[in-house]
């Protein structure tokens, strides 16, 4: 597995190392971690991926308690030593269209246990975005580019923040995220994020 962004290697012999897209543009964050993975080209619906969708797209907002609770148990994170829980911020249009920002209702309970300040309004998301899985990885790049902006920076400064997440694919918008945080002065940003989509 790559320290840096998790991803998983081919075979469990490897040895644990930088991944070649880490090495060629490290990211912004420390390392990023998934609770479960699966195979982000298969076409056929992994059961979490199923799940996730009906979450996010069909917007069944009764299934983030119990993705919350799998959240909290298999997190490889001690989340009580961060600063700061901080969900990835859904701009207000998709807000208004979903009815609720996927990342926060995960990172609430996950907070509360751990007993660490969630903060879901010190990074904002201040320009509207097409929905990443239409793209590909040089897309999604330029698709959060500039999409987001620490509007309190005082509750940054200074800060171990836990960046959270639905699903990790090519890490385009925590890095974006993570970016932006270090800019307003975090002292470090970690990110932890339901499932990893693994792209073959």
């Amino acid at each position: 597995m790559c320290p840096t962004c998790g991803v998983p290697f081919h075979t469990r012999n490897d040895v644990d190392h930088r991944c070649a897209r880490c090495v060629q543009q490290a990211p912004h964050f420390g390392s990023a971690r998934a609770c479960t993975i699966y195979d982000g080209g298969n076409t056929a619906n992994h059961p979490l991926k199923s799940v996730l969708q009906r979450y996010k797209y069909n917007r069944d907002v009764k299934l983030a308690l119990p993705l919350a609770a799998l959240l909290i148990e298999r997190a490889p994170f001690p989340v009580s030593e961060y600063d700061v829980v901080m969900p990835v911020p859904l701009h207000i249009q998709r807000l208004r269209w979903r009815g609720f920002n996927q990342a926060q209702f995960l990172a609430r309970p996950l907070a509360r246990v751990a007993e660490v300040p969630l903060d879901p309004f010190a990074l904002q998301r201040v320009r509207s975005t097409r929905p990443q899985v239409e793209l590909d990885e040089r897309e999604r790049r330029h698709n959060v580019a500039g999409a987001f902006r620490a509007v309190h920076p005082q509750r940054i400064s200074g800060r171990r923040i836990l960046l959270i997440d639905d699903v990790y694919t090519t890490g385009a918008t925590v890095n974006e995220c993570s970016r932006v945080l270090l800019q307003a002065g975090a002292a470090s940003v970690d990110v932890l994020v339901l499932a990893r989509a693994v792209l073959q």
